[in-house]
C-alpha cells in the first residue's frame, strides 16, 4: 500500500494514489487509481466481492450537501421494462 492512515472500524479501506486534480467551481476534484481494497469478510460474498446489500455504503452528494444509504436493488440491468 501506500502507508496512508487509515481508520481501524472502516469495513473498507481503499487505497490510493492521486493522478489528478480538477479545480472547480469552490471545490476540488481528485483522479484517483486504487492501489489496493481490503475489506472485512463479514461485507463479502461467497465469490470474495464486496456485498453491497450488506455494506450498505453511504454516498455524499452534492449540490445538496446530503449523505444516502445505498444497497437496495431497484431492478437489474438489462431486464427493467419500458
Amino acid at each position: 500500500g501506500t502507508g496512508a492512515p487509515v481508520i481501524d472500524e472502516a469495513p473498507v479501506v481503499m487505497d490510493c494514489t492521486v493522478d489528478d486534480i480538477y479545480e472547480t467551481d469552490g471545490f476540488e476534484s481528485f483522479i484517483c487509481k486504487i492501489d489496493g481494497v481490503y475489506a472485512e469478510e463479514n461485507i463479502l460474498n461467497e465469490a470474495g466481492k464486496i456485498d453491497y446489500r450488506t455494506l450498505k455504503p453511504v454516498l455524499f452528494e452534492m449540490p445538496t450537501y446530503e449523505y444516502l444509504r445505498t444497497g437496495d436493488v431497484i431492478g437489474k440491468c438489462m431486464n427493467i421494462s419500458k
